[in-house]
This record gives structure tokens, C-alpha cells and sequence, in this order.
């Protein structure tokens, strides 16, 4: 497959400029190759919007600051708020996507977002790999996979989707020491 000069278009902070879907509903889903970006590369950007990758076919390298991470099919990860990252490949890698706002799932002040939201947002938790082989991780996948085929569905899914978000949260709230 030829590359199509794909790229990510950072500020001077490498913070992405592009937004992610809009003021009434910031959430977008993305479905790309990592072949098909410049370089082969997601290069180096962060954003205040959270992220869900999964790796769908082929391997990924992901790199988060200076840590290194190999994610294999089937696979994948959460990358915090604000957190600096680049995906490489050496092939073909599809790996469906979404970013969001944290604020679509509760608003900001609120009970939801104080208790839950906020805490992991501001932790030491930069990212989570989610592997197949631990049962809570693969609960967040297979979810994960249920968002993605609504975003490829001709339906009006916003309510269901951010239902299923807020599954996806609290799963991860409950394992990473925020509770």
C-alpha cells in the first residue's frame, strides 16, 4: 500500500490542531492506517480530548513519552488527556479510534465528573494498555468494538454511544487506582 502523506497537524507545543468532532457533541471516531501517514507515523501530538485505539489488523509501535510499547492485534490502549504519543508501523495497520471530550460524559463541576471523571483525568495514569488476555481490559474492547460498529452504523447513536462510554469509564476508573 502506498503512503498518501497523511499528517498531523501539531502547533508549536505539538498539540493537535485539528479539532474533534464539535461543541454540542466532541467526539469523533477515526478508522486509519497507519501506512497511509507520512513517515508511516502518527507523529509526535497530544490533545486535551482522551483517546481508545485498537489495533484491528497488523502491529503498532506506540510510543508515550520515552516509554516504548509493541500493540499487537487485537489489542489496544487509553491514552489520557494531554498525554504526548506517536503510533509507528512497518505495514498495513488498521486501528479504529475514537477521541473525545471528557465533558461528554458528565459536565464539568458535576457529581459525575468530580467523582469519577476528574480523578483519573489529573492521576498519575497516562495510559492504559488494554490486552485481550486480562478480563476487565478485554471488557473495555469488546465495548470498544460495540462503539466502533455504531459510528459505521446509519443510525442516530449518539445516546447509546455515550451509554456505552460511560461503561467504558467506569471499567477503567475501577482498575487503575482511582477509585
Amino acid at each position: 500500500m502506498k503512503s498518501q502523506n497523511i499528517k498531523i497537524e501539531t502547533d508549536e507545543t505539538l498539540r493537535e490542531v485539528a479539532g474533534h468532532g464539535n461543541e454540542e457533541y466532541p467526539f469523533a471516531y477515526y478508522l486509519e492506517d497507519i501506512w497511509l501517514f507520512d513517515f508511516h507515523c502518527v507523529d509526535w501530538h497530544w490533545h486535551s480530548e482522551v483517546e481508545f485505539v485498537y489495533v484491528k489488523k497488523g502491529e503498532a509501535v506506540l510510543l508515550i513519552g520515552s516509554e516504548r510499547y509493541q500493540l499487537t492485534e487485537g489489542n489496544g490502549i487509553f491514552i489520557n488527556s494531554k498525554v504526548i504519543h506517536r503510533f509507528e508501523a512497518t505495514d498495513t495497520v488498521i486501528f479504529p479510534n475514537i477521541v473525545f471530550a471528557p465533558q461528554l460524559l458528565a459536565p464539568v463541576g458535576s457529581l459525575i465528573y468530580n467523582k469519577y471523571i476528574h480523578p483519573l483525568l489529573h492521576s498519575n495514569v497516562s495510559h492504559q494498555i488494554l490486552r485481550k488476555e486480562v478480563e476487565w481490559q478485554k471488557d473495555i474492547l469488546v465495548l470498544l468494538q460495540d462503539v466502533f460498529a455504531l459510528q459505521e452504523s446509519e443510525e442516530e447513536n449518539e445516546m447509546q454511544n455515550v451509554s456505552l462510554l460511560l461503561k467504558i469509564w467506569d471499567i477503567l476508573w475501577k482498575h487503575t487506582g482511582t477509585e
